[in-house]
């Protein structure tokens, strides 16, 4: 399973940039312009005085070399001794989920889940003792394919006339991950005991936890354009894309753990139970060995408006308003360890399932520089999202801070030069751990010319 596990990292998560370093020392907020057309597909004809993102060197690659074997599925065959004993997949899910940033500290995954009954309540805890995260969510949870794919990596585009554009380009990532107790276990929390986990065999208390993972070649055409002027708001601008995609590979994986009970009512330890369903093109077979040689496509369109009013600008997108996917491949149940079945099975996503996206920026000039205010939220069939941030820049200098909830909160900050043969963007950004709770910290770095 762990030998699988990595193959699936390395060749799913992929290269895919989510954030410019500019925004993540905005706390993550979304700027409007062209480098946010993936939420908006307004923003392609949108005037770039907004983003202005430079080229953000993907340094969280470096720790996907043998160099890290705590986070790098590589180090399988480099040292396949090391990846035994130190390759952490939480680790790997967090670095790989953050690859405009080289992460300090990645998320690592408990040694065992707990769950500890004492005089003040029942609580979930790792094997040293220290507590983990109740829930935690981000993107769309896994309970089916989604047509809302990671931004591509790299895109080729192609200027088809006016407004009119091409892209293709490879994309991978995490869809969405979710850890979070079933509603009896929530329960047995807060009243602080165990009396309802003991009410049958399985117990009908279990920790939950789901995720995706996707890659594959996209395919997109869009229009863009500014409409005119409408008096006392400022330009209009409208556009829709659709885009479809070839799969290369998708893992879709949820888990539970349960406590057990000796024959005095205690706590005894703790069983499992899994289910993974695995798609990739049937030339990985003879690597894989998986059984989950199989066919991934889908189809979905998207819609946005976005105006500039001068000193202030706002978008609203909607992405997969209308959409279609399809996987096949292999369904796997594992429990305590032991595969109970293996089945072929295709799995289709919901014919629409919106995401909205709504974001503005205000520029407010000063006495001495100029201040610069941005705001968004994301909301709809993925986990909801908010971020502020501001930029005040001063010449050739910006210094940059924002927050956010982004399964969990964050916050960041940043440093922008403006030098005489390129801009050099910095910023320190963090974010919460998945499962284990805590604060991860990223460096991450961008050139403009």
């Amino acid at each position: 399973m762990k030998r699988t596990a990595a193959f699936l990292i390395a060749s799913l998560l992929g290269l895919s940039l989510a954030q410019g370093v500019r925004s993540l020392g905005m706390g993550g907020v979304l700027l409007p312009g062209p480098s946010g057309q993936g939420a908006n597909p307004a923003y392609a004809a949108f005037p770039g005085k907004w983003d202005q993102e430079g080229f953000q060197l993907p340094i969280g690659l470096l720790r996907l070399l043998p160099l890290f074997p705590d986070t790098s599925p590589f180090s399988y065959f480099t040292d396949p001794n090391a990846f035994r004993n130190q390759f952490d997949l939480l680790s790997a899910y967090d670095q790989a989920s953050h690859l405009g940033s080289f992460l300090i500290n990645p998320a690592r995954s408990p040694d065992e889940v707990v769950f500890r009954v004492s005089a003040s309540g029942v609580s979930i805890t790792d094997g040293q003792g220290r507590s983990l995260m109740p829930s935690f969510q981000a993107g769309v949870v896994a309970e089916r394919p989604t047509a809302s794919i990671p931004q591509p990596f790299l895109p080729l585009s192609f200027d088809l006339g006016p407004g009119t554009y091409l892209s293709v380009g490879p994309f991978a990532g995490t869809q969405g991950v979710r850890v979070a107790p079933n509603q009896d276990l929530a329960m047995a929390l807060k009243e602080g005991s165990l009396h309802r986990c003991q009410a049958s065999t399985p117990s009908p208390c279990a920790l939950e936890a789901q995720g995706s993972f996707i890659s594959g070649i996209s395919l997109a055409l869009g229009f863009s354009t500014p409409l005119p002027d409408i008096p006392g708001l400022g330009r209009v601008y409208a556009g829709v894309r659709g885009e479809g995609f070839y799969g290369l590979g998708y893992a879709e994986a949820s888990a539970k753990a349960r406590p057990t009970f000796d024959q005095d009512g205690n706590v005894s330890g703790v069983s499992y139970e899994s289910r993974y369903f695995l798609s990739y093109p049937s030339f990985l077979e003879a690597s894989l060995g998986q059984g989950g040689s199989g066919v991934g496509y889908g189809l979905r369109g998207d819609v946005g408006v976005a105006v500039d009013g001068g000193n202030w600008a706002f978008g609203l997108g909607v992405q997969n308003l209308l959409g279609f996917t399809q996987w096949s491949g292999v369904e796997v149940t594992v429990v305590d360890g032991t595969e109970t079945s293996r089945t072929a099975t295709t799995k289709r996503g919901d014919f629409s399932a919106p995401i909205f996206t709504l974001n503005g920026a205000y520029r407010l000039p000063l006495e001495v520089g100029e201040l610069l205010l941005a705001a968004d939220t994301r909301f709809g069939a993925t986990t909801p999202t908010l971020h502020l941030g501001a930029e005040y820049n001063l010449g050739g200098v910006a210094i940059r801070t924002g927050v956010g909830l982004e399964g969990g909160l964050r916050f960041g900050l940043g440093a922008g030069f403006n030098l005489e043969a390129l801009s050099l963007d910095l910023a320190l950004t963090t974010h919460e751990a998945p499962l284990v709770g805590g604060t991860v910290y990223g460096i991450a770095m961008a050139v403009r010319f």
